[in-house]
């Protein structure tokens, strides 16, 4: 079956062009989404809860400390094993003599400034700020806690934009999406109506749906397909050019399962979306009585 060319290239150009910009749209938050998810999950695998203990605290009461603290419902895991390390004052003063190659004992004689340690890792449902601030009350209240040390409140509010940033970049991908299904449709039409006498007739004389549909749907298929893959190659070309300013990224960026994941989601989503919208318009104005077409 071959319909009229009456359907102007420059739409079909307009089409490919829409679905590349969906394409680059959706793949520059994909890239933020893998990104912030890297990151996090850096930044939760650092948020430790550091306890220094009271030089009072005798030898033989550390290992009843212990035991205490492995106790606690908010104490992780590492490698099937309570996620806590003791770090002993000497071995926290040798450390401070290699990273800042300053002596102590020229400033303090002999005595030792720096306190007794646990590192408790904490698990993941309990990294917030609501948490740590109870966690660290309970602690505090220890008569044998000098001191507790947490992380900063500021990534909560860094978490917090994060999440906003990702409401807007979800607004733009809606309503872009939007756009191009009206565009789809309009295009459609316009098709259906330059060929309303042809595909009546096909009706007419027993012509299924589906076999009307079928080159719209391949043509859909083929638009989705192509813009995605332009929008893909774009956002691929960006992530580049940004990863030899910062090479950080690019270890993010281009990684294997990234790459297939992104070009995934940008030709997969583009092409389904393609495909269904355009099924969806073809069963509206295929069933138009052909009375109206004209």
């Amino acid at each position: 079956m071959k319909y009229s060319k009456s359907r102007p290239q420059s739409t079909q150009l307009t089409l490919v062009i829409s679905m590349a910009s969906l394409a680059f749209i959706i793949a520059l938050f994909f890239q933020l989404f893998v990104s912030v998810k890297s990151w996090g999950n850096e930044i939760k695998s650092q948020m430790k809860i550091y306890v220094y203990l009271s030089d009072s605290l005798q030898t033989a009461d550390l290992a009843s400390t212990i035991t205490y603290f492995k106790s606690r419902p908010y104490l992780g895991v590492k490698e099937l094993k309570p996620d806590l390390e003791f770090k002993s004052k000497a071995a926290i003063a040798s450390e401070f003599l290699t990273s800042s190659q300053e002596d102590y004992k020229s400033l303090l004689g002999e005595e030792n400034p720096f306190k007794n340690c646990l590192i408790l890792g904490i698990k993941d449902e309990f990294k917030n700020e609501a948490s740590f601030k109870k966690i660290v009350s309970e602690i505090q209240a220890r008569p044998e806690v000098y001191e507790v040390t947490y992380p900063n409140t500021f990534l909560g509010s860094l978490l917090g934009k994060i999440q906003a940033v990702g409401y807007v970049g979800l607004v733009l991908i809606s309503l872009l999406t939007l756009l191009i299904y009206l565009q789809l449709a309009n295009s459609i039409r316009l098709h259906i109506h330059g060929n309303r006498v042809l595909i009546k007739t096909m009706q007419l004389l027993g012509s299924t749906n589906g076999f009307i549909q079928k080159p719209y749907l391949l043509n859909a298929v083929l638009v989705g397909f192509l813009g995605g893959f332009i929008g893909f190659v774009l956002a691929d070309g960006a992530f580049y050019y940004f990863s030899t300013s910062i090479p950080e990224i690019k270890s993010v960026f281009f990684d294997q399962s990234n790459q297939v994941q992104l070009v995934l989601v940008c030709v997969g989503f583009c092409t389904l979306f393609s495909l269904v919208a355009s099924f969806f318009s073809l069963s509206k104005y295929l069933k138009i009585q052909h009375t109206n077409l004209f």
